[in-house]
């Protein structure tokens, strides 16, 4: 008896055998190119353990509606049905997760040996938990217990409302919007905070910067970026990496404020783990700026999730919980 998990995100489609006891097994790893079906992965995967699994989970980023999802930063749908008939198992065993709804639930079994704290240490801490995850896009979740059951809040957290800090920032957005008018919320000169917290955002974001400032686009892609900015040998990197881990440290503390989240802030994802030097101490200094709140902030965790597997092991806790069985230890 197993289980099938799976997280899908804008750039990598990865599923896991789950044995009964909550371990990771067989693995299939594929890019999300708009090539690779689900369907048939997953039935490849069946195919594999030589047997249909017991329960499905699939976190996907995009939003879930009426057992459907649309990706929200590639071309494609997922539908729990076609998932149902490729691993022969009825609909009502399948559950489609928001990507970050998974990650949400992965701090149900968080391994404090896999996270650095920046604030705050590794002992558990009561209350709701968020975590924000700037990868290809930029998702956001949190977990809050119910008695003794935790239960995953899902959200679109990622497409809450940026806006200028500073006059020399003003230009910097106008740019941006003209780069990218989908990302600007109304009439304003506010984008989605995606637009810039995030690797598929980051290039626009630098390529505004420069712009506004009369000066050559020299990189491309948010590798290249991060990397120039790291060895300060491209002033406009630095500056567009500089207010984006200042604008991240604000909006996690924001929502760990909204939250209450006493259990700790938690940040991941691609962007994230491919570039922990980011999260200094002008970071920390974001996050806990909060005015009359900045002592509140001050006392919430705040850590760097390491797990590369924190959405399928979310994806498991989330079907191990809606089947009543004991959260893994």
């Amino acid at each position: 008896m197993w289980y099938l998990v799976g997280d899908i995100g804008g750039t990598n489609l990865r599923l896991a055998a789950v044995d009964m006891a909550g371990n990771l097994q067989a693995r299939s790893a594929h890019p999300t190119d708009g090539l690779t079906a689900l369907p048939e992965v997953c039935a490849a995967l069946c195919a594999k353990m030589g047997s249909a699994p017991e329960g499905v989970a699939v976190a996907v980023a995009g939003v879930v509606v009426d057992g459907q999802v649309r990706m929200t930063n590639a071309d494609r749908s997922i539908s729990r049905d076609d998932l149902a008939a490729a691993c022969k198992v009825a609909p009502s065993e399948v559950l489609l997760l928001n990507d970050f709804e998974a990650a949400a639930w992965s701090l149900a079994t968080l391994d404090p040996a896999k996270v650095t704290y920046l604030q705050g240490g590794p002992e558990a801490q009561p209350g709701p938990r968020v975590i924000i995850g700037p990868g290809t896009g930029l998702g956001v979740g949190a977990l809050v217990w119910h008695g003794n059951r935790p239960t995953a809040v899902p959200g679109e957290g990622g497409h809450v409302r940026l806006t200028p800090h500073s006059a020399e920032e003003i230009d910097y957005f106008r740019a941006l919007v003209t780069l990218w008018p989908e990302v600007q919320l109304g009439d304003q000169l506010a984008v989605e905070a995606e637009a810039i917290l995030s690797g598929t955002g980051m290039p626009y974001w630098y390529r505004a910067i420069a712009e506004a400032r009369g000066e050559a686009v020299d990189l491309e892609g948010a590798a290249a970026i991060f990397a120039a900015a790291k060895a300060k040998s491209d002033a406009n990197a630095c500056r567009a990496v500089e207010l984006m881990v200042r604008y991240l440290g604000g909006v996690a503390g924001d929502l760990g404020l909204v939250m209450g989240a006493r259990g700790g802030v938690f940040v991941t994802g691609g962007v994230a783990q491919q570039n922990e030097w980011i999260f200094d101490d002008a970071f920390l200094a974001a996050f806990n700026a909060g005015g009359r709140h900045s002592t509140w902030r001050k006392e919430l965790p705040l850590g760097l999730c390491q797990d590369p597997d924190f959405g399928l092991l979310g994806a498991r806790n989330s079907l191990f919980v809606h089947r009543d069985q004991p959260l893994p230890d």
